[in-house]
Parts: C-alpha cells; structure tokens; sequence
C-alpha cells in the first residue's frame, strides 16, 4: 500500500467527520440542545416545538405560540476506527513487506482486524431546523442529515495478478463515505383527549433527500486523485436526489408528575437512490425507529427522565445498528436550566457509556440552551483520535 494512499484513506476518514459535524450531525435524531444535554431521554419529557422530532404527541401539551431555531448532533466512532487507520498509515508497509520491521507486525495484524470487525464505523445523525407550534399544530422546516465512514475488506480478489475473477485490479479493499441529507417539510399534529390524559400525534414529512457516496479504494486510482477531488466528487459528482415521503407516529400518557411515550419515527423507512459507483448501494435508508421513554417530576424544578430504543435502527454503514438507552436529568432554576445525561449503545460491538451537559437561560418570552457530549475515553480534548462519542447543540427558542 502506498503512503499516498494511505494518506488519502485517513483523510477521507477526517473529511467525512467534518462534513458531516457542518451539517449540524447517535442515530436517532435528537432536536435540539435540551434533548442532547439529557442524553437523548425526551420522548417523555418533550415540552416544546421540538416535540414535532421527538414525539408529535406532546404537542398536544403546548400551550401559545413556540418558535424555535436548533440544531445539533452526534458523531460515534466504532471499534476505534480513526485511531485504528492512524496507526496503520504510521506503520513502514514496504519495509514489513521486505521482511524488516518485523517487530510492528502485531500492530498491523491487530489492525487489519479491528477494520474487519462488522460494525467498524465512524456514524453520525443530527437535525438542525425551525420549528413552530400553535394548538397542537406544528410545522417545520430542516434538515435530519446522517452519514457514514465504514471500511470495505476484500478477501476475494486478492491474487497479485489473475482475472476479473480474483485480480488485485478488481480488489475494493478502502474506506467508503455515505451520507444522506433529509432536507424536508414536516407537518405534526398533537391532540389530547380523557383531560388531556392521553395524547396521540402524528408527523407527514416531504423528504428531499440528496445521498453522497465515496468509495477509496487502496488498490485503485485513489492515490491519483487529491483530496479535494475525492471530496468534489462525492459531494458534487456522485450526489443523487430523490423525493419521498416519510410519516412519524407517537403517543403518550400525562399524569401530571409522571408521564409516558412512544414514538415512532420514519415509521415507512423510505430509501433514497445512490449514484452507481463501485462498492456503491443501490440506495440508502431513513431509518427506522421506535422509542419509548418515561419523565418524572418529582420536584416542581425537576425533571429525571429515561428513554431506550426498543428495536435496532439501521444506520448508513451496512452492518452497523444503533440501539441506545438514555438518562437525563434537567434541573430549573428562576433564570437557568441545568442538564446533565448518559447515553449507552448496546448495539455496538463495543458498547459504552457517554455522559452529556447543558445549561439553558430562560426569559419570560426568550429561551437560550447549548449542551455538549462526551465519550469518557479520550479526556477532554474533542479532536483526540480515542474520542468514541463527540456531540454539541444549540436552541433559540420564542414562546408567547
């Protein structure tokens, strides 16, 4: 493998995690930075236009006019992938094929197996939009972006030289990128009824969905092609857009203090086309997804609310899921909000705990959040290459 490629593999890897982050992007979409800072735990404990994402029933809840400008999301890096491909772009491939070197061979091997581990991915989701609600009636405009940096291991053409059959010519051994930008209109409606007891809610949503697909492979032209190429190409030349239709559904039971949700979201899984490219699919998923979560309040300024995913949602890397549960407390003082969550995917190869935070202002008209997320490993650092969970979000939020 050739420096050149290598170099090109890492910064695909990179180039994916940025451009993904610019779209304001865990698989489920959380809106906004309330539901970020609680961890995601806000099918129950929803109480503003956000409710049109995470669970349409609540706006039955609402009371006035709310309107709201968010966004935010969440990249998870699996089985160390970036610190994975960094490692092996630092290793002396010729002199190990030379015979010399060989004291780095275990890291080699260790890293060849690490990338052929199923769920090996760099994942990401987010939303960013505005919102408005009025009487249970909401209507947004936004963007639920996800994307995908997940390696391709090729253990059929792997002869030197033959046919079409088994030549390393035709190998797709590399790193390929997907992304899907959902840019839609959404229209959700929630409704009360036995008192406002129970509410049930829906969301119609008109996807303009555009894919991007990327495909380096280490035994092709990538070393040919810069950087910027690689990157022209998949967001320019290899973009495709297609127009579905999506619907979400949700309900929940309010008793004051304690309330329960379910949610459904993308419930029709619709797929949008992907330009035919090697190692390309035909096309990529909205996912589905299917929540439930319960909120108390045990304080009149408290709120502890848990959510979880009760089936695996399909992500943009092939055999990757998602499946989280989540924990959030939100404490509220006469002027500030405090948040602090957790987050576990136990659909991950290698599950772990993520803990976020957040901190709101809240005027008698004007409402301000921001919240952050972390993975523990790593520190403190967001660009450390060990970082499994790196998150942040931000709301302006106008109720009347």
């Amino acid at each position: 493998m050739k420096h050149g490629r290598r170099r090109v593999v890492l910064g695909l890897s990179v180039v994916g995690l940025w451009a993904a982050a610019s779209h304001a992007g865990a698989q489920f979409p959380w809106a906004g930075a309330r539901a970020l800072g609680m961890g995601g735990a806000q099918v129950a404990a929803v109480d503003d236009a956000s409710a049109a994402w995470s669970n349409p029933a609540a706006l039955g809840r609402l009371d006035g006019w709310n309107v709201q400008i968010l966004g935010g999301g969440v990249a998870s890096s699996r089985n160390d992938l970036l610190r994975t491909i960094d490692t092996l772009t630092g290793l002396p491939f010729d002199a190990i094929a030379d015979g010399q070197s060989l004291d780095r061979l275990p890291e080699l091997i260790d890293g060849i197996s690490r990338l052929s581990l199923e769920d090996t991915s760099v994942l990401f989701s987010g939303v960013a939009g505005i919102a408005a609600s009025y009487k249970g009636f909401a209507l947004s405009v936004g963007d639920v972006p996800y994307a995908a940096v997940y390696p391709v291991i090729d253990l059929v053409h792997i002869v030197p030289t033959g046919g079409p059959a088994n030549g390393l010519a035709f190998n797709q051994t590399g790193l390929s990128f997907a992304g899907l930008s959902a840019r839609e209109i959404r229209l959700a409606y929630g409704r009360g009824f036995l008192g406002e007891k129970v509410l049930v809610g829906g969301a119609a949503r008109l996807v303009f969905g555009r894919s991007y697909f990327e495909h380096c492979g280490v035994f092709g032209d990538c070393a040919d092609k810069s950087l910027a190429a690689i990157v022209r190409e998949a967001f320019q030349e290899n973009a495709r857009d297609s127009t579905r239709f999506a619907f979400d559904l949700g309900a929940m039971v309010d008793l004051d203090i304690f309330r329960a949700g379910i949610t459904g979201v993308s419930l029709n899984q619709p797929h949008f086309d992907v330009a035919a490219v090697p190692a390309a699919p035909a096309t990529v998923p909205l996912p589905r997804q299917l929540r439930a979560g319960i909120a108390v309040d045990p304080l009149p300024f408290l709120t502890v609310a848990a959510d979880g995913d009760l089936l695996g949602g399909d992500t943009l890397a092939p055999a990757a899921t998602s499946r989280q549960l989540s924990f959030g407390v939100e404490g509220r003082l006469p002027l500030f909000v405090l948040r602090v969550g957790a987050l576990h995917d136990f659909a991950a190869s290698d599950p772990h705990w993520a803990v976020s935070a957040g901190v709101g202002w809240r005027g008698p008209v004007l409402a301000i959040d921001a919240s952050v997320l972390l993975s523990p490993k790593g520190g403190v650092n967001p660009s450390d290459l060990d970082r499994q969970d790196l998150g942040a979000a931000l709301g302006v939020r106008l109720h009347f």
